[in-house]
């Protein structure tokens, strides 16, 4: 009776062991897949904030843009520029985006791909789940850059490099490619 316990036990173990591996293979234990990041650079007189989730290439070059993330394919809800939920940038003060202005406060980062020009969406739903509620109409402000090409980034990286005392370039790249907009802060000294 005793070994029949323990072979329950045991048994009962092993299901629950088996049922807490997610449904997508991931041990809920492991890694995230996808992991939560953030990059923080003072720009001016306050400091520029951009939270997202970096996903991985992880063997899939020459499959993310334009497959993984679709060109133009976007619309009516764009791509949440990273993972697990929507990227959100802060800006401390009012800011100029390649030089169109942009309000003080949190916004949805989104991005539109195409072969040859990408929009940025700065969306007024700043929600980490913002994407699954997208409305154009929220939108604050959206510019269009020319993505470059880049070495390889495995993981999906935001960086902010300074270019100036108010200025700074921000770049996304991930796998070949590299889009990057400028951001200006005011200038409050004297004689600016």
């Amino acid at each position: 009776m005793k070994s029949l316990s323990i072979a329950a036990a045991l048994l009962l173990v092993s299901m629950l062991s088996f049922s807490a591996v997610a449904h997508d293979g991931h041990h809920p234990d492991a890694p995230n897949p996808s992991p939560n990041a953030s990059v923080s650079q003072e720009i001016g007189y306050e400091v520029v904030t951009i939270t997202h989730g970096s996903p991985g290439v992880k063997g899939r070059e020459g499959k993310v843009w334009g497959e993984l993330v679709p060109f133009n394919g976007g619309e009516p809800r764009p791509w949440m520029a990273g993972a697990n939920g929507s990227s959100i940038i802060t800006f401390k003060e009012d800011v100029k985006i390649n030089g169109q202005a942009l309000a003080k406060g949190a916004y949805g980062l989104f991005m539109i791909p195409s072969a040859d020009s990408w929009t940025v969406v700065f969306s007024n739903n700043s929600s980490k789940y913002g994407i699954m509620q997208y409305k154009k109409e929220e939108d604050a402000l959206r510019i269009t850059v020319k993505p470059t090409e880049a070495p390889l980034q495995e993981w999906l990286k935001y960086s902010i490099e300074k270019t100036g005392d108010v200025s700074a370039d921000i770049s996304m790249r991930w796998e070949n490619l590299k889009v990057t907009f400028s951001v200006e802060a005011p200038d409050k000294r004297e004689g600016h």
